[in-house]
């Protein structure tokens, strides 16, 4: 009785009808439950997928293990076109190991909003562990939370949020919290791409993938990203911690909080990197050691905040924070923390042709480096530099621009 009482709670209705799954044909108990019911699947057994399970209703589904059978591309677990759609107490795994990218796919596909997934893994995908994208037919997806959710061996993303800006098609509204990537061999956690507003992603550690989070359009007028906030993320033997890899389509309203990282991975690029994204907000940064790239980039953007970075035992690299084209930047808090410090600690570059200013940069202390703490650089005569804040820095200052 008290099983029963704990499912009618999780279906959010005491009027919802409990339905446990029997026998091997999920779609078929999918078609006949009733909207808003709960299937309860039987977590002691693995369901054999061999195509993919239409999810038209809200419903609630509680205890599925399922499994696509080898060979089978293009073939999420789950397509869910129905608002009001629930996923709790799950394992579902993919055949990553027998399909080629060419054919990849996610193990669930969310093209409707006012959906909760929640404690559950994803296994083995050939892509993602769960897709959040719209569709020409339904419509933007509004509204979702994903929360309590672990991917191993997930080839792509085990949070794949991406809108179809470039179609007038938008994600909005959407909660990651509580997020664990393994193994991912191409991407990590989280990716926030291509018309995605309002989302928010944090509690997250990537291992052995790619990067913890990225944000990225895919080269498309229109795929733009707005008011996304991403904190307390941690990576470990990963090649990048963060990165916003837009193009100048009007991406604004980035925060990040709470990023640390270690035991980076061959190949590593810049750790932490943001690119064309305006009103920018950065704080709390932990880098410890690094390859030979800056662990903190900024190009091509504007009103750009960062606050209290920490680079720690980083000799390799050419500068701490290398900030290229970004307009109106402010820097609040720099440290090189370790006896292994790289050759500089902030460079702020000025393109030619451009004339940049409104920099107000404090609180940096980087002593003991081979160049200087704080180096400007003009790409040409043509660079300008209009105005500039130095305060409370201990750091040796290098200026071509002064008269």
């Amino acid at each position: 009785m008290s099983r029963l009482l704990v499912l009618l709670a999780l279906a959010g209705s005491l009027s919802a009808a409990v339905i446990p799954v029997e026998g091997d044909d999920l779609q078929a108990a999918v078609d006949a439950a009733p909207a808003h019911s709960v299937l309860v699947a039987d977590s002691n057994r693995t369901l054999q997928i061999n195509r993919t399970v239409v999810v038209a209703k809200p419903l609630t589904i509680v205890g599925l293990r399922a499994r696509l059978v080898p060979r089978l591309g293009k073939t999420p677990i789950l397509d869910v076109r129905a608002e009001g759609f629930r996923l709790r107490d799950f394992l579902l795994e993919g055949n990553a190991d027998t399909v080629e990218q060419e054919h990849r796919a996610p193990l669930v596909l969310l093209q409707r909003g006012d959906f909760i997934v929640e404690d559950g893994e994803v296994r083995n995908s050939s892509k993602d562990g769960l897709m959040i994208t719209p569709s020409v037919e339904f419509g933007d997806v509004e509204h979702g939370v994903v929360r309590n959710l672990v991917g191993r061996g997930i080839v792509r993303d085990v949070v794949s949020i991406g809108g179809a800006g470039d179609q007038g098609l938008f994600v909005r509204h959407i909660l990651v919290e509580n997020l664990r990537a393994y193994d991912s061999q191409l991407r990590g956690p989280a990716e926030v791409s291509d018309g995605a507003e309002y989302v928010t992603i944090r509690d997250v550690y990537a291992e052995n993938c790619v990067y913890g989070i990225d944000m990225q359009d895919h080269d498309r007028r229109g795929q733009i990203n707005r008011h996304v906030l991403l904190e307390n993320i941690r990576v470990r033997n990963t090649q990048t911690a963060v990165r916003a890899a837009n193009h100048d389509f009007g991406h604004d309203g980035l925060t990040i909080r709470n990023v640390s990282g270690t035991d980076w991975a061959p190949g590593a690029r810049s750790l932490f990197e943001v690119r064309n994204t305006s009103n920018v907000l950065v704080e709390n940064v932990r880098i410890y050691g690094c390859l030979d790239q800056p662990p903190v980039l900024v190009e091509d953007s504007r009103d750009v905040t960062l606050r209290d970075v920490s680079v720690i035992d980083c000799e390799d690299a050419p500068e701490a924070v290398l900030v290229e084209n970004a307009d109106r930047f402010r820097l609040d808090g720099l440290g090189l923390v370790g006896p292994r410090k790289p050759a500089a600690g902030l460079r702020y570059r000025v393109p030619r042709d451009q004339t940049l200013g409104g920099l107000v940069i404090r609180g940096v202390v980087a002593e003991g480096v081979r160049d200087a703490g704080i180096v400007f650089e003009k790409a040409g005569e043509t660079s300008k530099l209009r105005s500039v804040v130095l305060d409370g820095n201990l750091a040796t200052v290098r200026n071509p621009f002064r008269p």
